[in-house]
């Protein structure tokens, strides 16, 4: 009786256990298919772009929206323009296609500077509270490099088939604004979007070259530079333009094929590199958890200390000297 009661209540644990898998399966699939929904993404482009054309209102003058990513007209705006380092923030943003105002974004830095500061100052001193609050001004930019690095690589990866498509329209006989609409409707963000804003101007009344040379300072990227210097020439001097953009998309390619053989090519490099760089934390880790009596005289001592800092000085100079090995421009 009692070995009965035992494999019906097995069988009823085992049972829960497939229940609450499947029930945990089936919701992040949901969640999956709910992100991945075409039409979802569809729709988040259309408000993108519904943004971006509320924000360009017909009777706005050339002058306007050729200031229009400078900073705004108020006292403090007007202080902040006259120093190059915000001015260079505004620009990163920009690039970054972060709607945020400069004024927002320096609040953000202060409040992560503090925070910072105050768990250094609570855990280790003044010492402790003048690195975490450097190492808190510091996050919010790096995390905008970032955001603005990854939207350069996207974009970067669709200019090809934007070119292609742009050639097959003027192939097919359509003026250049309307293949750069062609695109902008048929790409996604951030090609699509910020060709749409290209276009946007160009209709709203900019002149087709300076819309152009706005696009290159959203984007900056040497292979946009070769597209937009070769349609200014184009304009200017005449020639076959779609026989131009055909030569760009191939050279863009070419270069993504080399940039991928030199990665292949510098993958051991790389992974020694980190291996080394690695190594010596993570056996701090082990010798602190294995006996951590033997490795706190390292940072209790006077010359312990010395030896930390030398050490991970070190390990930043290596750090930046394998960089500058295996990163290989092309």
């Amino acid at each position: 009786m009692a070995s009965e009661l035992f494999h019906s209540l097995d069988y009823s644990f085992l049972m829960l256990i497939f229940l609450i898998f499947l029930s945990f399966f089936f919701l992040i699939r949901g969640i999956f298919l709910f992100l991945a929904n075409p039409e979802r993404l569809h729709q988040r482009r259309l408000k993108k772009r519904l943004r971006v054309m509320e924000g360009l209102d017909p009777s706005l003058s050339v002058d306007t929206l050729l200031n229009r990513a400078s900073l705004g007209k108020s006292p403090l705006d007007q202080i902040l323009s006259k120093f190059k380092i915000f001015n260079q923030t505004q620009s990163m943003m920009l690039k970054a296609n972060l709607d945020w105002q400069l004024r927002t974004f320096l609040v953000v830095v202060a409040l992560s500077g503090l925070v910072m500061a105050g768990v250094g100052l609570w855990n280790w001193g003044a010492w402790g509270g003048l690195a975490g609050g450097g190492l808190g001004l510091l996050i919010p930019y790096k995390v905008l490099t970032r955001r603005r690095k990854k939207r350069l690589q996207k974009f970067e990866k669709q200019l090809p088939d934007a070119l292609d498509l742009l050639a097959r329209g003027l192939r097919a006989g359509h003026a250049f604004p309307t293949g750069l609409q062609q695109v902008a409707k048929e790409m996604a963000d951030p090609l699509g979007t910020e060709f749409f804003k290209t276009f946007s101007q160009f209709n709203h009344g900019l002149d087709l070259n300076t819309a152009l040379l706005n696009l290159c300072d959203r984007i900056d990227l040497r292979d946009l530079s070769f597209f937009t210097t070769a349609v200014l020439i184009q304009r200017e001097t005449g020639g076959n333009l779609t026989e131009i953009l055909e030569k760009i998309s191939v050279l863009i390619r070419e270069r993504f094929k080399l940039r991928n053989q030199v990665k292949a090519l510098t993958a051991e490099g790389r992974l020694s590199g980190l291996i080394l760089l690695l190594l010596p934390p993570v056996l701090a880790v082990i010798l602190m958890v294995i006996n951590p009596e033997y490795e706190s005289q390292l940072f209790k001592h006077p010359m312990g200390q010395v030896m930390c800092g030398v050490a991970v000085g070190f390990q930043v100079l290596g750090m930046w000297a394998i960089h500058k090995i295996v990163n290989i421009k092309v």
